[in-house]
């Protein structure tokens, strides 16, 4: 073998940050080392993995294909690290889960309450992404497992059924829905939103209803969660759509009305997904199965 880890970690870091100098920076090294050492790397294979431009660093064709299975290679040799490090200070695992804010605030503090009171040896890293984003890590080995809204397109993944969740409608009390127990969404496009940031599945599932509808989504303001989406309305810049179980609490002491909508799309399911099942790690498999059978 002509590499090792440290070959793989600076190639890694040079094509995701698309710069030599803020790969450096990253990697707290020197510039040239890194450059030296990955054309030593691309000489002993005859083949370009990086394309250099006035525009800064690209992989070649030959280096996507690499830049993948790198990633899964420094997944897995820094999973065995954890575990062996683990193991040395009496921690039988730990576990890489990115998730939703739906599912961080909803579902997940008293299922994982539960989970490490009955396995007080296993460590679980939670890290709340949008769910392309989610899917992305899991695909990549960079999550062992994650949780989603929407089913991801092009990634082949296995999903499991969670749970279900809610979308409502937020606004004054004053406003001239308020009053209103349940509202069909096409008439909210008349008002000013204040929607989530553009990467989230919510923010896409409010373009496409609103496109089914025929109508613009009027957004006033966009943030980036859920309390501040309700900070916003209370404030009167705009209504806004929500998960119910995720944003009671603000809704109520921010004083705001809640409507049903009657759109089926409202009705959300959430999905475990996972790469592979039979690569997961045995505390992964646990924390895995206690979700999949505490499911709604």
């Amino acid at each position: 073998m002509h590499f090792d880890l440290k070959d793989l970690e600076l190639f890694v870091a040079v094509a995701e940050a698309g710069s030599i100098a803020k790969a450096a920076e990253h990697c707290h090294t020197v510039a040239s080392a890194i450059s030296k050492r990955l054309s030593d790397f691309e000489a002993r294979y005859g083949t370009a993995l990086l394309v250099r431009s006035s525009k800064g660093i690209d992989p070649t064709p030959s280096g996507l294909a690499i830049l993948a299975r790198a990633r899964s290679i420094l997944y897995q040799a820094g999973q065995l690290d954890r575990e062996l490090r683990g193991y040395s200070s009496g921690i039988r695992g730990q576990v890489r889960v990115f998730a939703n804010i739906s599912a961080i605030v909803e579902f997940l503090p008293s299922a994982l309450a539960e989970f490490l009171s009955a396995h007080p040896q296993i460590q679980v890293h939670l890290e709340e992404q949008v769910s392309s984003i989610v899917a992305r890590a899991v695909a990549e080995n960079r999550a062992d497992f994650g949780i989603v809204s929407e089913i991801p397109a092009g990634k082949d993944l296995t999903m499991i059924p969670f749970r279900e969740d809610e979308l409502v409608l937020i606004v004054q009390p004053d406003h001239p829905l308020g009053r209103r127990g349940q509202v069909d969404f096409c008439e909210t496009l008349d008002f000013d939103f204040v929607g989530l940031h553009g990467d989230s599945s919510l923010h896409y599932r409010l373009l496409r209803a609103a496109a089914d509808a025929g109508k613009p989504l009027n957004l006033k303001i966009q943030v980036t969660s859920f309390d501040a989406v309700c900070a916003m309305v209370a404030a009167g810049l705009g209504i806004g759509v929500v998960p119910k179980a995720a944003t009671t609490p603000y809704t109520a002491s921010l004083g705001l009305a809640t409507l049903a909508l009657n759109d089926a799309w409202a009705q959300r399911r959430l999905h475990l997904c996972v790469r592979s099942l039979q690569g997961l790690s045995a505390a992964a498999q646990l924390l895995l199965e206690h979700l999949a059978e505490a499911r709604a």
